[in-house]
């Protein structure tokens, strides 16, 4: 399967491009009062609504601006998804798009199945779902599900400090 993949920081993560509806730069940010501080707004998507989560607090890193390497992935909706399924891969993501802000994007990967390893058990995060190595650097690629739920798993741990 291939992989979008970009830069946190100085670690590389990806997505899977069946996932990913679109990229882009230069959308306008609407913020939303009152929301999670991983929101970064909203965007108008060609009449859709799309909230937008900032990668940089996702993560507990710097957050996200808006620069000429950074990029916004639209990711599929869940019907959209549906279009695309493959049968070695389940993908889920949201009934409605969302977004993801981050700071610059790096290549394009293929990765075989066999290539996609299990996140260790000693490094628990929710948006990881395999861990993969390409050119000598390892890749932590994503699960887009698990995002959609970012603004509360945060709000929630936010509430616990």
């Amino acid at each position: 399967m291939l992989y979008s993949t970009f830069y946190l920081d100085d670690k590389l993560m990806g997505l899977p491009i069946p996932s990913i509806l679109e990229i882009g730069r230069s959308f306008k940010i609407h913020p939303v009062r009152g929301a999670p501080r991983v929101i970064d707004g909203l965007i108008n998507l060609r009449g859709k609504v799309v909230t937008i989560i900032n990668s940089g607090l996702a993560f507990d890193v710097n957050k996200v601006e808006s620069t000429e390497e950074s990029r916004i992935y639209i990711l599929k909706n869940n019907s959209e998804l549906k279009e695309v399924e493959d049968s070695d891969f389940f993908l889920q993501t949201s009934p409605d798009n969302i977004g993801i802000h981050v700071p610059r994007i790096a290549d394009v990967i293929n990765v075989e199945k066999e290539g996609l390893n299990p996140v260790p058990a000693n490094i628990n995060h929710p948006f990881y779902k395999y861990v993969t190595r390409h050119n000598g650097k390892f890749i932590t690629i994503l699960e887009p599900f698990n995002m959609i739920n970012l603004n509360e798993q945060k709000t929630n741990k936010n509430e616990t400090k």
